[in-house]
């Protein structure tokens, strides 16, 4: 860091100035005061213009490149580049204050310290930029893995950009050895490890997940006994929304030995249907429904055309079995249970039609003698 700490000598143009300028106040004279109140107020429109122009710059940006930027990063790029502004303004006009050695030094050590941390929050919010343009990219389907990858690693970095920060306030501020203190970690480290081993595992769960990727944020999963939509992956857990609507932190250690299903991977979602026909019904009925059944199958573009079956599966002592099976190109639960229930009608449609009778599972009629 440059240092902008006085030489010591008084300002020539302070000199004419009133007598009661020159009264003290805590050991400080009264100019000075007034001069660190017209600091103040400066550094305030500095940061304002500072935060102004960042305004510009982020709509030529929304402009012209692809990708949109939340309104909370938005918000983050105009803080931090509105208090860079301000602490660079603030920097060379503390000199003519001549201010006292002890208050001096207060005042530089506090600029000093807004400047790591208005740096800090700038690299923090351009990298918030890039993370929101890719989670941008990543909104459809086909772009799972980085519907993962953009949050792991968003927290990942931010993490080691308040790392950075921290030590470069050490070393700056407190003149501290930041190599030394490193080498004692080395040899702390293991200590720490054992101390906080649920952490470190989590922290290691959140490695497999972005490395073998099973799921992604908006997935529907089944993981042991729960089951839900994935909101949210940290570095520690992982937050799954219920179809109860509870929400759930799952630690991510337990995903290293958990069976994981993820149920919004399936390429199609397959569905079984067991139809139980009347022993009385006549063939030609029962051929012309299960007909009709699949020229509807067959005639939608959502449904697997290759893999349909309408046929007479099985015979028990009170009714003949009809299986209705096919596979549903569906995204989503809604999707499916919506052609679900399009499928369901159409056999309810067609049993009138055809003067089927069906019977529930576990009731019917013998045959007749």
């Amino acid at each position: 860091m440059i240092d902008f700490i006085p030489s010591g000598e008084t300002p020539d143009w302070v000199k004419d100035l009133p007598s009661w300028f020159h009264d003290r106040f805590l050991g400080v004279h009264v100019w000075q005061w007034i001069g660190l109140l017209l600091l103040v107020l400066i550094a305030r429109i500095a940061m304002l213009i500072g935060s102004r122009l960042t305004v510009r710059v982020m709509k030529v940006r929304d402009k012209y490149l692809p990708g949109e930027i939340s309104a909370e990063t938005h918000k983050a790029m105009r803080r931090a580049a509105g208090l860079i502004t301000g602490v660079l303004v603030c920097f060379p006009m503390t000199g003519p204050l001549n201010l006292p050695p002890k208050l001096d030094r207060g005042v530089y050590i506090v600029l000093e310290s807004m400047m790591i941390l208005a740096f800090a929050m700038l690299v923090y919010a351009i990298w918030d930029v890039i993370c929101d343009t890719m989670a941008d990219r990543a909104a459809g389907v086909s772009q799972r893995a980085e519907r993962l990858l953009v949050p792991l690693t968003r927290k990942f970095v931010r993490a080691i950009i308040i790392f950075i920060a921290f030590f470069i306030s050490l070393s700056a501020l407190f003149h501290v050895n930041v190599a030394a203190v490193l080498a004692s970690l080395g040899l702390g480290g293991i200590v720490v490890a054992l101390a906080a081993k649920d952490s470190v595992e989590n922290i290691i769960g959140s490695v497999t997940l972005l490395f073998d990727m099973p799921f992604a944020i908006g997935d529907w999963v089944r993981i042991d006994k729960i089951e839900g939509i994935v909101e949210d992956i940290n570095l520690r857990s992982t937050r799954i929304r219920t179809f109860e609507d509870s929400l759930l932190n799952l630690p991510n250690a337990n995903l290293i030995r958990a069976s994981v299903e993820n149920v919004s991977a399936r390429r199609y979602r397959r569905q079984k249907i067991n139809l139980r026909v009347a022993y009385d019904t006549p063939p030609e009925k029962l051929d012309a429904l299960c007909g009709d059944l699949r020229d509807f199958l067959g005639s939608d573009e959502k449904i697997d055309k290759e893999r349909i079956i309408v046929n007479l599966s099985e015979v028990d002592d009170t009714a003949m079995t009809v299986l209705v099976q096919c596979y549903f190109e569906a995204a989503t639960q809604a999707a499916e249970l919506e052609l679900r229930h399009k499928v369901l009608t159409e056999i309810a449609r067609l049993r009138s039609k055809h003067g089927v009778l069906f019977y529930p599972a576990g009731v019917g009629r013998l045959p007749s003698a």
